[in-house]
């Protein structure tokens, strides 16, 4: 099955999480995972900061990376969005049964559009300070 294949491959990788400083449910979720994250496998990085540091991070470059979340694994895999958030609760303890779900076939049919809804929603939260 798909998950146990990345479960072998992750437990002893840092994924590196590009997230939006700017945007207060964003700052809560990410305090609620850092929380979550008992291994200290995610490494949080606001998407503001690394934007100007782009020859270590040129996959952020032709994204709008500030709309949604992004992930690096140590394995050289950039995901986004739904893909992204899917693989972080699998690689966090306490959301791993949750995230199995996630990986059911078709649940990207739901899972996609869901997330970018959820998204474009918290867009009236932010300032518009990373414009």
């Amino acid at each position: 099955m798909k998950v146990f294949e990345i479960l072998l491959k992750d437990r002893c990788f840092i994924h590196y999480i590009f997230f939006d400083k700017h945007c207060p449910p964003c700052r809560a979720a990410v305090r609620m995972f850092q929380l979550s994250d008992l291994y200290h496998c995610c490494y949080w990085i606001p998407i503001q900061e690394a934007r100007l540091d782009l020859e270590n991070y040129p996959y952020l470059f032709s994204r709008n990376a500030a709309h949604e979340l992004h992930m690096f694994t140590e394995q050289g895999v950039v995901l986004h969005g739904f893909y992204a958030l899917r693989r972080l609760l699998l690689a966090i303890p306490l959301s791993f049964f949750p995230a199995l779900f996630l990986y059911l076939p078709y649940a990207e049919r739901i899972g996609v559009p869901l997330y970018n809804i959820i998204s474009k929603s918290r867009l009236k939260h932010i300032s518009f300070k990373n414009s």
